[in-house]
């Protein structure tokens, strides 16, 4: 597949060179450090050193407090993301860091003007004292996931982090009917043009029959397409990520199909709840556990349903799943030790979602160097 050259862009071809002029490049933390921090904070452990992080990486630190002071846990790629953009800002001499809800006017306002115009909204800047050249760490909605913008004289690079393993994006697909039959609408292949292809080849899904599992049955072409097209879409000229020794990676966005294993999902049960859009099968499949229901009051023998545990390893009991796509939190539980009672008005139900996927896994930075200085 190497064999066949892929033109750069312009964009891509001059944030490309002066990427790989620079000498080879560790992250900063690598993943096994990273994800020992990450134990470290989901856990609000006292062992996590706050102050050494700030110095070394201030964007990661100030996200931990600010999943502190909202009671979050915080999300793992999250701490790839201001890794990747420090050790980026490191290779670019970009020594002042400042955080935009400190400093929201720091950003001059014609690049904020241009950065607002991708639906951007700043978070932190990297920058020269002079303010000529600025790396600014962004994100929005419907803008590049994880955003990551170098901005000189007004002249925008965008760039993505993803680790090594990565989705390129995953929005909630239509909600099914009553029939639990995937729906393709006119809206969403409007809004999401790159999973056409993958949805047609699922278009006799049903997720009550798949509930219990995730959909991987996808052509290599689909999912190529979904991956090459999700960045167009989203305006990215290169993705930035490690390789198996933990060096820094610059890729064209159009051409991650050539170092890295693509892979495409549907899950039926996703990331977003919402609250119950099919109550009649909600009710169908309560019927196997043998309920007490009255009214809109219903008991259900505990044994014999799933506990969903809190995010982050805290281990506790957070709910119970009724089935892998209706669940209802144990807040909302009345619980005598045999049965949980509930208000059938507080079970939520998932939504699918579908996802484009990348592995980094065998990745090497002398073999993607040497590969793109041929086309420079």
């Amino acid at each position: 597949m190497k064999d066949e050259k892929i033109p750069l862009t312009k964009l891509q071809k001059e944030i490309m060179q002066e990427f790989y002029s620079i000498a080879q490049t560790k992250v900063i933390i690598n993943k096994t450090e990273r994800n020992e921090l990450w134990k470290l904070a989901t856990k609000r452990s006292a062992d996590l050193d706050l102050q050494t992080l700030k110095t070394k990486c201030p964007a990661l630190e100030h996200q931990i407090q600010k999943s502190y002071a909202q009671g979050n846990n915080i999300q793992s790629a999250v701490f790839s993301e201001c890794v990747y953009a420090q050790t980026l800002a490191n290779m670019l001499k970009l020594d002042l860091f400042v955080n935009c809800t400190d400093e929201p006017n720091f950003i001059p306002s014609s690049v904020a003007s241009l950065i607002s115009s991708y639906n951007l909204v700043p978070r932190y800047v990297y920058s020269t004292r002079d303010k000529r050249r600025m790396l600014i760490q962004a994100g929005g909605c419907g803008g590049i996931d994880s955003a990551l913008i170098t901005v000189i004289d007004l002249v925008i690079y965008t760039i993505e982090f993803k680790e090594p393993g990565a989705k390129a994006s995953e929005p909630d697909l239509p909600k099914y009917g009553e029939d639990g039959k995937l729906r393709i609408t006119e809206d969403f292949v409007e809004r999401y043009p790159q999973f056409e292809a993958m949805l047609n080849e699922q278009k006799d899904l049903n997720f009550f029959e798949n509930m219990g599992h995730n959909i991987n049955d996808f052509s290599e072409e689909s999912i190529k397409i979904a991956v090459s097209n999700n960045y167009a879409k989203k305006y990215a000229d290169v993705i930035c990520t490690e390789d198996i020794d933990g060096n820094f990676v610059m890729i064209p966005v159009n051409q991650v199909q050539l170092w890295a294993k693509l892979e495409g999902e549907i899950r039926p049960a996703g990331r977003n709840r919402y609250k119950v859009w099919t109550p009649n099968a909600l009710r169908r499949l309560m019927s196997q556990y043998d309920p007490t229901i009255n009214g809109s009051t219903v008991r259900l023998e505990k044994s014999k349903l799933e506990i969903r545990k809190e995010r982050g390893g805290g281990g506790n009991i957070s709910g119970y799943k009724i089935t892998p796509l209706f669940f209802v939190y144990a807040d909302d539980c009345m619980d005598d030790g045999i049965y949980i009672t509930f208000d059938i008005k507080d079970v939520w139900q998932l939504n699918p979602t579908i996802a484009s996927k990348m592995f980094f896994k065998t990745l090497k930075y002398k073999e993607v160097k040497s590969y793109y200085l041929e086309l420079f």
